[in-house]
């Protein structure tokens, strides 16, 4: 039946560059008769965009000013657009990072029918739909480390491990004693409760590494190492009120993160298909 596609859809969250970026309607931009002098420059500075489209009188934009250094409006540069600094309104998010990081690129108009319609910048990732397209992979990632983490260990072996970490801290309220003591309380309740219900994504890194299930990923113990970055791009996305990209979270980390998570997702799904998970 045609309709069981909508009850087998997963769900994923699906972020399209139109959605990021800025459409033609709404952009800073300059006319040809505007185009003269010098206002280019007083409309990059007053707004402080790197990026600036000439709206022509036929209306076909094939020409923008760019800063030669970000933030810098003492040089600027009058360009043609060329085919390398297009794509699709249609193209995903994480298309879109991954250009942006390969390409060393800070822009990219956007087209529609084969014409432009639109610009997303590196600045433009700070918005909610980024955070929320990353905030769903770090959901799938923390589900599938569960998973993971509960065919190869049971709740007393994890309790064990949370025991060991709060004995070894000089802090008597420490997470690992609070995460003990919640559990603990719902069990003494006759409530059902997985401990990894109650462990935090570093947790699910720190436990994986000390029993050396990495090595059931084809993971080394350095190389596993690496991929608790993912953390830290966690961290940014729990307070959504921090931008995503600032001078210590550049483009290529965002990149680099988001390149380990779907490495790990995966390793991950393919791990529990072999077993059947």
């Amino acid at each position: 039946m045609i309709e069981d596609i909508y009850f087998q859809d997963e769900g994923k969250v699906k972020i399209l560059a139109a959605s990021v970026g800025i459409s033609k309607k709404r952009w800073i931009a300059i006319t040809e008769d505007e185009d003269d002098g010098g206002k280019h420059r007083e409309k990059m500075s007053e707004y402080r965009i790197d990026h600036l489209p000439i709206i022509p009188n036929n209306g076909v934009i094939t020409e923008f000013y760019k800063t030669k250094t970000p933030d810098n409006f003492t040089e600027i540069e009058k360009e043609l657009i060329s085919h390398e600094d297009v794509l699709p309104i249609d193209t995903t998010i994480d298309t879109v990072i991954d250009k942006f990081c390969k390409e060393k690129k800070s822009f990219y108009f956007l087209s529609f029918n084969k014409e432009i319609s639109g610009l997303i910048t590196i600045g433009n990732l700070n918005c909610k739909q980024v955070q929320v397209y990353v905030f769903s992979l770090v959901c799938e990632l923390e589900r599938e480390l569960a998973i993971f983490l509960n065919f190869h260990l049971n709740n007393d072996e994890i309790l064990k491990w949370l025991n060991e970490k709060s004995e070894g801290s000089e802090e008597k309220e420490n997470k690992y004693s609070q995460i003990v003591n919640t559990y603990n309380t719902l069990a003494a309740q006759g409530l059902e409760n997985m401990l990894t219900e109650h462990l935090f994504l570093v947790d699910f890194f720190n436990i994986i590494k000390s029993y050396g299930l990495h090595n059931e990923l084809l993971l080394s113990k350095q190389v596993w190492k690496s991929f608790s970055s993912i953390n830290e791009l966690r961290n940014k996305i729990a307070h959504p009120t921090r931008s995503l990209l600032d001078n210590s979270n550049t483009i290529n980390d965002l990149g680099k993160r988001l390149l380990k998570i779907n490495d790990l997702l995966f390793r991950l799904n393919t791990y529990k298909k072999t077993n059947n998970l």
